[in-house]
């Protein structure tokens, strides 16, 4: 398998088993799509997920997921979010954990059950996110 040479994240492209054809990783993690998840493909590396985790500001690991808490004004802006959330996960193939607190946050927290980790994935919708708020 040949990667396209000169993408800082070419490295992730090479183990990235779940990927049915050579894509193009030098692009914004926000411009890519999910890729269906194979059986038996590898979650990241920490290296590779430390890595990725500067990609998307305002995310973190927490217990092995990749979470953020998203601050809104009240329940009705929460419920609003969640549905655009739920809408571009759909979109994606990849559904995060959601939950509402005190009617004003809303937590996402994604890992792809599957591979037992994180992978690429999870971060492609952690970007996309971020641009939503």
């Amino acid at each position: 398998m040949k990667c396209p040479a000169g993408g800082k994240l070419d490295h992730l492209l090479k183990r990235n088993f779940f990927c049915s054809e050579i894509r193009q990783i030098t692009m914004e993690l926000a411009q890519q799509k999910c890729t269906t998840y194979r059986a038996g493909s590898p979650p990241l590396t920490r290296k590779e997920t430390f890595e990725l985790l500067g990609e998307v500001p305002g995310w973190s690991l927490d217990n092995g997921h990749l979470t953020r808490m998203f601050e809104l004004d009240d329940s009705d802006q929460c419920v609003e979010f969640f549905i655009e959330v739920m809408a571009l996960s759909s979109q994606e193939g990849h559904i995060p954990d959601i939950c509402m607190k005190e009617s004003r946050f809303v937590e996402i927290s994604y890992y792809t059950y599957l591979a037992g980790g994180l992978t690429l994935n999870d971060f492609i919708m952690a970007a996309k996110l971020n641009i939503l708020r």
